[in-house]
């Protein structure tokens, strides 16, 4: 499948490891991750450094320095509505991922959770 024809992608989440396994996963289903960022602040900037190229689905964290996913997540649907948002996070604190879901998160998923997230993205073959 060409590049071009892949999902497009953007993560932010402060621990790198994550971005690794993001990637190898993303990789794996055929899903193009173009942009791994550390927190909230970083991914906003991303998106308008790149307006000419959004991204399909953006994959917030909850628990981010310097700009939050609740934070990050108003921010993208705000600015850049045709962006899909998912949550993935570690929290299991209900009051927050019912937060991130009126931010504009389609779905949350726990990180556990991150292959079916990958399932659930990819495109049909």
């Amino acid at each position: 499948m060409d590049t071009k024809d892949r999902c497009t992608i953007v993560y932010a989440d402060d621990a790198m490891i994550h971005h690794v396994l993001m990637r190898a996963m993303a990789q794996s289903h055929l899903l193009d991750l173009v942009y791994c960022a550390s927190n909230g602040r970083e991914l906003i900037d991303y998106l308008h450094e790149n307006e000419h190229e959004l991204p399909e689905i953006c994959i917030l964290d909850l628990h981010m320095p310097v700009l939050n996913g609740i934070e990050t997540a108003k921010i993208v649907k705000e600015r850049f509505p045709s962006i899909r948002i998912f949550g993935l996070t570690s929290s299991s604190d209900e009051n927050e991922r019912m937060e991130l879901r009126d931010a504009g998160a389609e779905e949350i998923f726990s990180k556990e959770q991150m292959p079916l997230l990958m399932k659930q993205l990819a495109p049909s073959l």
